[in-house]
């Protein structure tokens, strides 16, 4: 159909459909293209997320699609497998007017007459080729389990994901795909993308070829629910290790629905999209962000963990260097007595200052500060447009000078804090910081329960300032075992 057909269809039932624009706009301000969505169907669990995303908060998986925004170039291919209704095939169609080109993998009838329908409406079906078939490692027959639209799969999900009916679908190795539809012996470059509930593996392995021609410049894949179970924990660590063997390094966002840096992937209890990306690209130290209400991730989505499961996260984090970055994009997540220690640091600050709140977090830090400051909060997810987004861990520091540099709740997270020591004294007038120094008789087995990576005292802290040039740091102790540390030159 054409896409007037299709909306002189809607107008004869305008009540049972919802036009749904996308929150990515084109050069002119328009959205980039239309979703169909019946409402009928926002019973579903996958439809209604989608619509409630995209339409109330910054956008569905806003950060990966500003990713595949940031990186998709005029003549590349974009496979989507386990495209849904081609959210991510209409990003990546509508994105170069007919210069790129997409495969779309779907293997369920009803979500594939819905891409259809999508490309017919966005006047991009010529260049979108759909492939009505499940990816796997082999060909042949499988049985789909049917769940919500988006949680269709061909293994079991582990907890209390109901588990519905099966349907026979057609299996196919991606390398097959991509001959049968003449993509394999191009010299196109291609992003992936697999949503595949719990079959990545198995898909990667049926594309080995195509991933070994050094085409696919990044592949952005879903840890989901199936790699916390049993089985699910020994395939996640062979896809990394399959991956980083061919050549990518692989990141994540901090929050599904937030723009911000790409920071080095640590495996985690956490569920998110992972972007492993070819080593021969450099990600960009920033993408996009959406200036609208974000949408709260499930608890399912960074489910509880023991004490000793957290221990060994926090010591996986230290060797690695790595950053826990879906904490910080959790707002229950960033610590207790924030009230008192921006009370505390904001009466040390002069009128007048421009003050730098590195690790802003809730940004309390700015209703303490004298009226006549000028505020600004960097942290490593923009808590406002002011925001300096940054990974410190990745030494992201700001080329900008203020008068006081604040840290409140930050070290403890640092895994190198004497480059930030070194940092704020060629960048400020005044460091002031608060810290939880290891007191006598306390353990590092309590420190790394609560996500700490270091352990130093306050004499230590203080000697490390001093090396970074500080001349004068004054210590007070402070309650919950913290201490305000100010440093002046």
């Amino acid at each position: 159909m054409t896409r007037q057909e299709i909306l002189n269809r809607i107008n004869k039932n305008s009540s049972a459909w919802s036009i749904v624009p996308s929150v990515f706009k084109n050069e002119t301000g328009e959205p980039e293209f239309e979703m169909l969505l019946a409402n009928a169907e926002m019973h579903d669990p996958g439809t209604a997320s989608l619509h409630f995303r995209e339409t109330r908060c910054g956008g569905f998986e806003y950060a990966s699609r500003a990713f595949l925004h940031a990186h998709l170039q005029p003549d590349d291919l974009f496979i989507d497998v386990g495209a849904h209704f081609g959210l991510y095939t209409l990003t990546a169609a509508v994105k170069f007017q007919d210069r790129v080109s997409v495969l779309a993998v779907e293997p369920h009838p009803e979500n594939l007459k819905r891409l259809s329908l999508w490309c017919e409406l966005n006047e991009c079906a010529s260049n979108v080729t759909v492939a009505h078939c499940a990816a796997s490692s082999y060909s042949g027959q499988g049985d789909l389990i049917q769940n919500s639209s988006m949680g269709h799969s061909l293994v079991p999900q582990p907890g209390n994901r109901s588990q519905g009916k099966t349907l026979p679908v057609r299996l196919e190795t991606l390398d097959n795909i991509a001959s049968q539809t003449g993509y394999m012996n191009s010299d196109r470059p291609v992003i992936l993308k697999i949503d595949t509930e719990g079959h990545e593996l198995a898909t990667l392995k049926g594309g080995l070829e195509l991933l070994k021609t050094g085409r696919v410049k990044a592949i952005i894949w879903e840890k989901g629910h199936f790699h916390n179970s049993q089985k699910g924990i020994q395939e996640f660590k062979a896809i990394m290790g399959l991956l980083r063997d061919l050549g990518y390094d692989s990141y994540r966002f901090p929050h599904e629905d937030m723009g911000g840096p790409l920071v080095p992937y640590a495996p985690s209890h956490e569920l998110c999209n992972v972007i492993s990306i070819d080593r021969s690209v450099e990600p960009q130290k920033n993408y996009e962000q959406p200036w609208s209400a974000h949408s709260v991730m499930s608890h399912g989505m960074r489910p509880s963990v023991s004490k000793n499961f957290m221990i060994g996260f926090t010591e996986e984090l230290i060797e690695t260097k790595k950053t826990d970055c879906g904490r910080w994009a959790r707002w229950n997540q960033l610590g207790n007595e924030a009230d008192l220690r921006a009370g505390m640091a904001g009466q040390l600050i002069p009128e007048g200052s421009r003050v730098l709140d590195a690790g802003a977090g809730l940004m309390m830090l700015r209703d303490y500060i004298p009226e006549s400051c000028t505020y600004t909060p960097l942290d490593i997810v923009a808590r406002n447009r002011n925001t300096l987004v940054a990974d410190l861990n990745q030494q992201h520091f700001p080329d900008e000078s203020y008068d006081v540099i604040c840290a409140l709740f930050l070290l403890e997270f640092l895994h190198e804090p004497q480059l930030f020591f070194d940092w704020t004294f060629n960048k400020s007038e005044k460091l002031i910081f608060i810290y939880h120094p290891l007191l006598p008789g306390g353990t590092t087995e309590e420190r790394r329960a609560a996500g700490f990576f270091n352990d130093f005292t306050a004499v230590e802290l203080k000697s490390m300032a001093l090396q970074a040039g500080w001349k004068k740091v004054s210590v007070t102790d402070i309650s919950f075992g913290q201490a305000c540390f100010e440093c002046l030159k």
